[in-house]
């Protein structure tokens, strides 16, 4: 019988995809892991919503006010997970890591924002300086990681 989690590729970077530079930032990421890290926005498809159900299941936190990178047995969010990505980055482009190719699959980057929350107000969500800065400093600020059953 398959797993629950062999549906999935991994690593995957789920991000905010009401955020324009969030998702300018994952793929981003998507082109410099060579298309081996798969990015999936947390208000996206029913692929990430299973995926964040599976991974989250426990989490007693809201897991959307952060990015997260999600790897077979654990998940790291904001500057635990910008650890793990860079970390794999250069595993991968210079060969050290091998992961599979993954095609994009109803990617909706965000190309405007969708303020409808204090959230995106007080921590930012546009293109602009000011945002982005805010946006950082919010990541750097925050950070977490999780066990969850691979």
């Amino acid at each position: 019988m398959e797993k629950e989690n062999d549906k999935f590729h991994f690593p995957v970077l789920i991000y905010d995809n009401y955020c324009s530079s969030c998702s300018k930032f994952a793929n981003v990421i998507y082109q410099l892991s060579k298309k081996k890290i798969e990015i999936l926005g947390h208000f996206d498809i029913e692929r990430s919503t299973e995926l964040k159900e599976l991974v989250f299941s426990n989490y007693p936190n809201d897991p959307t006010r952060m990015f997260w990178y999600v790897k077979r047995d654990r998940a790291y969010a904001s500057r635990k997970g910008l650890v793990q990505v860079i970390m794999d980055l250069i595993g991968i482009n210079l060969g050290l890591i091998r992961y599979e190719n993954v095609q994009l699959v109803d990617q909706k980057f965000s190309k405007a924002c969708y303020i409808g929350n204090n959230f995106y107000s007080r921590y930012g969500c546009g293109d602009d300086t000011k945002s982005v800065i805010k946006r950082i400093s919010y990541l750097i600020r925050n950070t977490d990681s999780i066990r969850w059953n691979a």
